[in-house]
């Protein structure tokens, strides 16, 4: 295994399997990290790829995104060819003197097939995983425009019934807006957020931000959305959030309606609503209000490799 540039790397994955580990993003993220490393296979035609930051000794995939993983020429290949690649990896990570690597892997609507392969060859392969995430999707293909649970039904009713109002919008001062009553709600539950405004306008950049509110008739903002367009299939939900006196409004509720129904009206396949869990500790309220809008849950795993632990 050896490392080359963004350019002969390109090469040989010119596609992504997801938006996280493209070279726009990675560089726009790279004062994240000590440095940018680029790794494949010397055989003539590698089929698996890793681009990982390198801090303090440990390679990291991803150094600043929710998740990372690797790069693959097809998604149904021989398990043996991932041995090889994770097999090289640990000897190229012992030969460097760096002492370990830390892999978060996407969930699985990004890809299944390759990802069921990829965790038996890690555990395998003498790698450790930390308790797995419990993340959330949206199948917009088998939404009907209607709330599969009866108190979810009954829910949206009440939020038509007190005349809420779902809206994008477009102004940097209403994005603000949306951003800053997502930052208090989660302050509020004591979850962590880790971008700015700014970061996510940078990232706007590079595919689109949609932002979201939900609003009394009279116009007082009472939830708000941020969105990912970065996928051909599948939304990225950023934050979403809501204030105290949206919830007997039923805000939260009207606002996952209006949101499944503006993406599947524009084709995409899947949400992926992101974890309900910090540190792998589950959000038991959050889990289940996902669950009771639609949401599929499904297992985002983290593993770990160290060479004065397993060498």
């Amino acid at each position: 295994m050896f490392e080359v540039d963004f350019k002969t790397y390109n090469h040989y994955f010119p596609t992504n399997p997801h938006p996280f580990i493209s070279e726009p993003f990675i560089e726009l993220n790279k004062e994240k990290t000590q440095r940018i490393v680029c790794l494949i296979e010397k055989i003539q035609k590698p089929v698996l790829g890793l681009i990982a930051g390198l801090d303090n000794g440990i390679l990291k995939s991803p150094f600043s995104a929710p998740f990372g993983g690797f790069h693959f020429r097809k998604e149904i290949m021989y398990i043996s060819e991932i041995d090889n690649f994770i097999s090289s990896l640990k000897e190229y990570i012992i030969s460097q003197g760096i002492k370990g690597i830390e892999i978060t892997l996407p969930p699985d609507i990004y890809h299944p097939t390759f990802n069921a392969k990829t965790v038996n060859s890690l555990i395998r392969n003498g790698f450790q995983f930390k308790i797995p995430d419990i993340t959330g999707w949206i199948n917009l293909q088998q939404f009907k425009k209607a709330f599969a649970q009866k108190n979810s039904r009954e829910y949206y009713r009440q939020a038509i019934r007190n005349k809420l109002v779902f809206s994008q919008v477009f102004e940097q001062k209403e994005q603000q807006e949306i951003y800053d009553l997502i930052y208090q709600n989660r302050a509020q539950f004591g979850r962590p957020i880790f971008m700015t405004l700014q970061d996510i306008l940078d990232t706007s950049n590079l595919w689109p931000a949609d932002f979201f509110k939900v609003t009394t008739d009279d116009g007082n903002i009472l939830a708000s959305a941020i969105f990912y367009r970065n996928h051909p299939e599948i939304i990225y939900a950023v934050f979403w959030g809501d204030k105290e006196i949206a919830r007997p409004l039923r805000a939260m509720d009207f606002l996952a309606f209006n949101l499944w129904s503006y993406y599947k009206d524009l084709g995409f396949k899947y949400i992926d609503v992101g974890i309900s869990t910090e540190e792998g500790i589950p959000n038991e309220g959050l889990i289940r209000f996902k669950e009771t809008h639609e949401s599929n849950s499904s297992l985002r795993y983290k593993f770990f490799w160290r060479c004065d632990i397993n060498h």
